[in-house]
């Protein structure tokens, strides 16, 4: 499937976004804004996706700061660009390893959900520490367990049972890479960083209908290519099972679910 040639909204990561992005995204973004401190006039966010964080941030900052939003995919950032208008905001695509900024150059630096897909972590702590000013604040955040997200669990669980393929490596990374605080502590203490604090963060997510969630994880997810290898009716029964055990194990729509992650905040 050529995913340019189709509306965003059809694409894998744009069923993710208009299905899971309020539900899994849209709680945390608030929270992550509101604990931004003081009036930093120079903040840069990491791995913006479709926007939905950077949509909040524009509106805190005010029109006399500039935030500078990167990705590395280039489509996500014409989404984001699309979603975000504010004119204090300036968006690039650029690899988190590899930040294309002067040392000392933020006094806010924060990624919400994207160091889990660095190859090399540690050097998107550095990075990360190396272009905040001394005294900036560092804000990030990761996916805890599967297990602790219950709704992502009943799907992965499902999707596992039934397909009967070799399961890609990349399935389910974004919720077994970086759920250790021990981990994340230790990768913020080799960048340099100070005043380290690593909690976990207990959000509640809404989503409409039970299906609403089976469609993100399983439509919005690469693995959609896989069930499609072995037939349509596969990605039905998926579906459908998975509503099934979402309402028998977390409750009837709309669904109201705890979502868990890590967050981590430490000074240059």
């Amino acid at each position: 499937m050529e995913e340019k040639s189709i509306p965003f909204e059809k694409t894998i990561p744009g069923v993710y976004e208009k299905y899971l992005g309020p539900y899994l995204y849209e709680p945390y973004s608030v929270y992550v804004t509101s604990i931004i401190k003081g009036n930093p006039k120079q903040i840069l966010e990491i791995g913006v996706g479709s926007g939905r964080l950077t949509n909040h941030i524009s509106k805190k900052i005010g029109d006399d700061a500039k935030l500078t939003a990167i990705d590395i995919n280039p489509n996500m950032l014409e989404i984001a660009k699309n979603k975000v208008t504010s004119a204090n905001v300036e968006f690039h695509v650029a690899d988190a390893q590899y930040l294309p900024f002067p040392d000392n150059n933020f006094d806010c630096v924060v990624c919400q959900f994207g160091f889990m897909f660095l190859p090399d972590k540690q050097k998107g702590f550095n990075e990360a520490w190396r272009v905040l000013k001394p005294g900036g604040q560092f804000i990030f955040v990761t996916w805890d367990k599967a297990e602790n997200n219950r709704t992502l669990q009943i799907s992965q669980q499902t999707i596992l049972q039934y397909l009967k393929t070799e399961i890609p490596a990349y399935f389910g990374k974004a919720y077994s890479a970086m759920n250790n605080p021990d981990e994340l502590h230790s990768y913020t203490k080799i960048a340099g960083f100070k005043n380290i604090d690593i909690k976990k963060l207990t959000l509640i997510g809404h989503c409409p209908t039970a299906m609403d969630a089976a469609i993100g994880f399983v439509e919005g997810n690469s693995i959609i290519k896989e069930i499609l290898k072995e037939g349509p009716e596969l990605l039905q029964t998926i579906k459908n099972t998975i509503v099934t055990r979402i309402h028998e194990q977390v409750g009837q729509d709309p669904i109201k679910s705890e979502l868990n992650a890590w967050l981590g905040e430490a000074l240059k």
